[in-house]
């Protein structure tokens, strides 16, 4: 859910890390925030 948080914020240096954790939570709600 941390990536939730910060994939809202969407910074490019944490857009990596957070990628690789929805990777391992599965990368299906980050696709949301990353429209956004």
């Amino acid at each position: 859910n941390i990536a939730k948080e910060r994939g809202e914020k969407c910074p490019t240096k944490v857009t990596n890390q957070v990628f690789r954790y929805a990777k391992k939570a599965g990368a299906s709600y980050i696709n949301k925030p990353k429209m956004r």
